[in-house]
């Protein structure tokens, strides 16, 4: 009997372990994806959308439904997102069979936004925290007015996958963020400002990506255009410096129009993206870049025609980046860009 219940629990772990890790990059999730297409070769890789266009629902009516349903609860947290966030009663299992020293990957400590790195906060200031951004929402325009993210070389790499990702409202708003269903029909991308690309070592830090919070609107080609180039040479600047600080976010302004069909959100007519290189031990070697777009779609224009300072960018937003950094440094990096201190080899 003793070695039945032993035999039990193995198999108990065994198959947890691997409904666990089935969606995290290595050998277990190549087994997987080998048995689910066996079963489901519509699932194929031939069938994913362009990674670049934002999905409308898969069932615009289901998607209306639950919009629905979120919008009628009020403009309230629920006890139901606070348990979400305790996890998982295998993840609970895991913890005391595994102990915490085995599971280094995607730990908060890796993810953390040094303090330095964000804006200037205000009393009253609405601050949301995930795992891998923050960001200070604007419930009056229903979009963020700054997203903070660090981003790693390392995180670029990886098989996560965002094709079977839907965009969805975050819980962590006080008064609920924007649906979805606000941007169904109106001409506009679903924007992302920190890029589900960005995170392409871990499907649970790039499914974060696709809460509404962190979604503003933005001209499709626009979008898909020099706002993706920009994204895609930060990712190669963090994979040459192996860590950048990115922080991202509309300029917002008074008579913007608005999209909805339950909230009233804001079109922003700019965008703006900063990079910053610091290390704590040699902040002699701190450098910083700066991006200030129209929300349009800019054919032929090439990124380097919107690199501006970072003073700039405050005096269009009314922000304070880098408050925390010592003023020597902040001055030195916001009085100017250096498109060619990035682009040259280090």
């Amino acid at each position: 009997m003793k070695s039945n219940r032993i035999i039990l629990i193995l198999i108990f772990f065994a198959v947890g372990y691997f409904l666990y890790y089935k969606d995290k990059p290595g050998p277990i999730s190549k087994l997987w994806e080998t048995v689910s297409g066996v079963f489901n070769p519509k699932g194929s890789s031939a069938d994913k959308t362009n990674p670049y266009k934002a999905p409308e629902p898969d069932n615009e009516a289901t998607a209306t439904n639950n919009d629905s349903e979120a919008s009628a609860s009020g403009k309230k947290k629920t006890e139901d997102s606070k348990n979400e966030d305790e996890g998982s009663l295998f993840d609970k299992l895991k913890d005391k069979v595994l102990g915490p020293d085995e599971q280094k990957e995607n730990t908060v400590a890796d993810h953390e936004i040094p303090s330095f790195a964000l804006p200037a906060i205000n009393k009253g200031d609405e601050i949301i925290k995930h795992k891998n951004y923050t960001l200070r929402y604007e419930e009056k325009y229903e979009v963020p007015a700054w997203v903070v993210h660090k981003l790693r070389g390392e995180f670029t790499k990886g098989r996560a996958d965002r094709s079977g990702n839907q965009f969805i409202p975050d819980k962590k708003v006080e008064g609920n963020s924007a649906l979805s269903t606000d941007y169904s029909n109106s001409g506009y991308d679903r924007g992302h400002m920190v890029p589900a690309g960005d995170f392409k070592c871990c499907q649970d830090l790039m499914n974060e990506t696709f809460y509404m919070s962190n979604i503003c609107p933005q001209v499709p080609d626009f979008n898909r255009g020099i706002w993706e180039n920009i994204e895609s040479r930060i990712r190669g600047w963090a994979v040459r410096d192996e860590e950048l600080i990115v922080v991202t976010g509309p300029v917002l302004s008074k008579g913007m129009e608005t999209i909805g069909r339950y909230n009233k959100v804001a079109v922003p007519k700019a965008f703006y993206k900063i990079a910053l290189y610091y290390q704590a031990n040699n902040p002699k070697k701190a450098r910083a870049i700066a991006f200030l777009l129209p929300n349009e779609g800019l054919f032929g224009k090439r990124m380097n025609n919107y690199v501006v300072s970072i003073d700039e960018v405050e005096k269009a937003t009314g922000l304070d980046f880098f408050a925390k950094l010592p003023d020597d440094i902040e001055n030195k990096l916001e009085a100017n860009s250096d498109w060619e201190a990035w682009t040259r080899v280090q």
